[in-house]
């Protein structure tokens, strides 16, 4: 079979829209990051700047709290553990104060 020009711009095009197809579905995939264990150890409250919740009813198999570190790392952590429950009552303490504050000056 000989090719035309023609032809090969289209074989060409549906080759690459393949490889977008293909390599979209797995970046999709890859974006979800789920823990699958908890960290043993409590970690100190000074190097926490956030935390995600996440629910095993959704993508992931375990309900978890990450909690967003400084330097950009993170940590899983058990939501039944107790060190969790107080970390998450004083972060969401400190949240409530930081908009407290945010509302009264304008932000």
């Amino acid at each position: 079979m000989v090719l035309t020009g023609l032809n090969k711009m289209n074989l060409t095009l549906g080759v690459l829209l393949g490889l977008l197809l293909f390599l979209g579905a797995g970046e999709a995939q890859s974006n979800q990051d789920c823990c699958l264990s908890y960290t043993k150890e409590p970690l100190p409250l000074k190097i926490i700047t956030g935390f995600t919740i996440q629910f095993s009813s959704e993508v992931c198999d375990i309900n978890a709290i990450i909690f967003h570190l400084k330097k950009g790392l993170r940590a899983c952590a058990n939501p039944e553990d107790g060190w969790v429950k107080k970390h998450l009552h004083r972060l969401s303490k400190k949240r409530k104060v930081f908009k407290k504050i945010s509302q009264s000056h304008g932000f």
